[in-house]
């Protein structure tokens, strides 16, 4: 089955592949196209989390073809949860707790805070205006703060649309492109979520 999602707006390549997959049989192939990175990236990770074989090859244009090889899966249950994190998602929506230089130096107070904690949330997820911060400059005090999380495995995540809108999609430091699809899922499916 061939999808071609060139030019649709997150979340739609992700929902479109969702209702694919759902409708072929076990040993099938779908191919689907995306033009942007945002897509690319959220397409193959929502396929490889189900377990898919997934290829991915660049084309002319911008363009990506990603093969997605529906078949038999096997899945290891863990034993136990992971006991550094709380099944928790940060949602930040600005780059500011408040407003100006005041609002800036409180989001890094806050989120440096956060790995003082004996347990972690499992991911931050950023919309809006936070895209910001994972796409500061690299002597930024907040960049410093944010990937001495990712290290310590917290999960972070931009809104690829939001990063197309404010013209930063190529200047992601930190972290991996989400989408709203991905999101909804993260924020239904923890044990709570945080906005700040």
């Amino acid at each position: 089955m061939k999808l071609d999602c060139s030019g649709l707006a997150c979340p739609e390549p992700v929902l479109q592949t969702k209702k694919a997959l759902e409708t072929l049989p076990n040993d099938s192939v779908l191919e689907v196209t995306v033009s942007s990175l945002a897509s690319k990236e959220n397409v193959t990770r929502f396929a490889q989390n189900g377990g898919f074989d997934v290829r991915v090859q660049d084309l002319a244009e911008g363009k990506t073809l990603i093969t997605i090889v529906k078949g038999f899966t096997c899945n290891v249950v863990a034993d136990a949860k992971d006991e550094k994190f709380l099944d928790k998602t940060l949602f930040l929506k600005s780059d500011k707790v408040g407003e100006g230089e005041l609002g800036a130096k409180l989001i890094v107070g806050f989120l440096k805070s956060t790995l003082e904690l004996p347990k972690l949330p499992r991911r931050i997820v950023c919309v809006n205006q936070a895209v910001l911060l994972t796409t500061a400059d690299e002597s930024a005090p907040i960049m410093e703060v944010l990937k001495a999380l990712e290290a310590k495995g917290v999960e972070i995540y931009s809104c690829g649309v939001c990063l197309e809108f404010f013209g930063v999609s190529d200047k992601l430091k930190v972290g991996k492109i989400g989408n709203a699809f991905g999101t909804i899922e993260m924020l239904f499916g923890g044990e709570g979520t945080i906005s700040l």
